[in-house]
């Protein structure tokens, strides 16, 4: 058995955490928690890039990003589905992970895939937890499941300041070179729109919105279904005051 994980963000294709989680993953690691991706897809349904190529790119995303693990589940790209079979690959690798913090993306999305990742990881981190699920490991119950903003908004629990690793998490994402410093290539595959010149700055704004709404200069949105139990919220917003607040 490994050393559990602190965190473990699961994506349905390489890329997929560190857009929408990388901040935090470098965050927690430069912290000294044990980070951790799970990788449902090698993302061969891409106009760019071989499977090979983006499995060996977020490698080197989990290393820029201090991750400690990472897994790939073998799923098909294209073809993800909640399905028991699906939910007991996921359930046996948190069990064998066993993370405290586990970060899902949003169940609405623009891709279908993203959707199905989100509900197979609420089902594996439910089914996961019970000891009368069979899945060769012992149950594991982790401490919060969190959501992750991609491309549909929703109204954010908590933010998190990664002002300090916001050039961490652009060099995470563009190792990702097949994806994000393409140009029209011979064989006549097309630009893709993050391949295109200028996404990554107009991606990396939403993070400076998101500092804007809570007073830094970039954050991460994520939300929670359940409110977490405080016993001291003096101390809880003894940080200062909103700085959105302060006019």
């Amino acid at each position: 058995m490994t050393e559990p994980l602190d965190l473990l963000a699961i994506g349905a294709h390489p890329d997929d955490a560190e857009m929408t989680s990388g901040g935090w993953l470098c965050l927690a690691a430069k912290q000294g928690y044990r980070t951790g991706l799970l990788l449902l897809t090698r993302g061969e349904m891409g106009t760019h890039g071989t499977p090979e190529q983006r499995e060996q790119e977020a490698r080197e995303a989990a290393k820029i990003m201090g991750c400690a693990a990472i897994e790939f589940a073998g799923m098909r790209d294209g073809f993800l589905d909640d399905d028991a079979d699906s939910v007991r690959t996921v359930v046996g690798i948190i069990r064998r992970l066993q993370p405290k913090v586990v970060i899902a993306p949003h169940v609405v999305c623009h891709h279908p895939d993203h959707e199905a990742a989100a509900r197979m990881a609420r089902k594996a981190v439910h089914f996961a937890s019970l000891k009368g699920y069979e899945a060769g490991l012992p149950a594991h119950r982790i401490q919060r499941l969190v959501t992750a903003r991609y491309s549909q908004h929703f109204e954010p629990s908590f933010y998190i300041d990664i002002s300090g690793v916001i050039e961490q998490k652009k060099q995470a994402i563009l190792a990702y070179k097949s994806q994000f410093q393409t140009v029209m290539v011979e064989d006549g595959k097309p630009l893709t729109r993050m391949s295109k010149d200028g996404f990554i700055d107009q991606f990396m704004s939403i993070t400076a919105m998101f500092g804007l709404k809570c007073g830094c200069l970039h954050a991460e949105a994520y939300r929670v279904e359940v409110a977490p139990l405080v016993n001291d919220p003096i101390k809880l917003f003894d940080e200062g005051p909103a700085q959105h607040l302060i006019r």
